[in-house]
């Protein structure tokens, strides 16, 4: 039988003095880390660095999930901001799109007024008011039909417009009455220019839009912006707004301004050319 000394009989004699001796140790750890965190040694220095690198990887790993969950609650509070941010942008993006129009109608009505004082400075220009026939030529899409003809003066190739722009041009003229190609045609082909970046175009019709023609790169020019017509055709009164630019990720094309069910009346331009000449 061996011999066991009076301490080990006192540690293994029960449970409170186990947790006595473990108490007394932990304190006694607990004063030596913070002796040596006082401690201006290099070696006790060094001895810090080693257990903080040796414990980081156990750290970091026990600080994941706070982390994980730290993550997801700064994302849901990010979720609930772009909520509030995106109706924030929707009302500035609705409030921005009527300011946009109401610059677009001063600017369409800049050219109106400018285009009323050209006419008004010449006197080879005279405009007539037409209405359009309704009943009896309706099974042409891309044409309409006036009730002035050559009585009034009229001639193939007069403009025929409205409050809103360029709509066509006589094609065919009767007695009372005349046929109005509009722009929607693809027979239809107008001169225009673009009014921010001064591109000359050449746009056909193609439907409810119109398709732009002889230009290298129809990408230089400006969402938005203006096409008003050029004298470069012979017979085409420059400044008149034809339409305005739409540019998409695949094409840009003409979006005219004016279509024939905006009124049943249309002004038309009856252009002298011998006064011109004359001028």
């Amino acid at each position: 039988m061996g011999y066991k000394s009076s301490f080990s009989r006192g540690i293994n004699s029960g449970p409170l003095n186990r947790y006595i001796l473990e108490l007394l140790i932990c304190i006694t750890l607990s004063l030596l880390f913070v002796l040596m965190s006082l401690s201006k040694s290099k070696t006790v220095n060094n001895m810090k660095y080693l257990i903080v690198s040796a414990s980081k990887p156990g750290l970091v790993f026990a600080n994941m999930p706070f982390q994980l969950v730290s993550d997801l609650i700064q994302y849901f509070e990010k979720i609930g901001n772009y909520k509030t941010l995106n109706k924030s942008l929707e009302n500035e993006n609705k409030f921005l799109k009527k300011e946009f129009n109401k610059v677009n109608l001063l600017e369409v009505e800049n050219f109106r007024l400018k285009n009323l004082l050209k006419l008004q400075e010449v006197n080879y220009v005279e405009k007539l008011s037409a209405r359009i026939i309704i009943d009896g030529y309706r099974n042409d899409d891309n044409s309409i039909y006036i009730d002035i003809g050559k009585k009034e003066g009229l001639k193939t190739n007069d403009l025929v417009f409205n409050e809103n722009g360029l709509l066509g041009r006589v094609s065919q003229v009767g007695t009372y009455s005349s046929k109005v190609l509009t722009i929607y045609s693809s027979d239809s082909v107008l001169p225009g220019i673009s009014v921010n970046t001064k591109h000359s175009v050449f746009a056909r019709g193609d439907g409810d839009r119109l398709v732009l023609k002889h230009l290298e790169n129809k990408f230089k020019l400006e969402h938005n912006e203006l096409v008003i017509s050029t004298d470069a055709a012979g017979f085409f009164k420059e400044g008149i707004i034809i339409g305005k630019i739409v540019k998409t990720l695949n094409d840009v094309y003409i979006q005219p301004t004016a279509k024939k069910s905006d009124s049943i009346f249309v002004n038309v331009l009856i252009f002298d050319f011998k006064k011109i000449n004359l001028d």
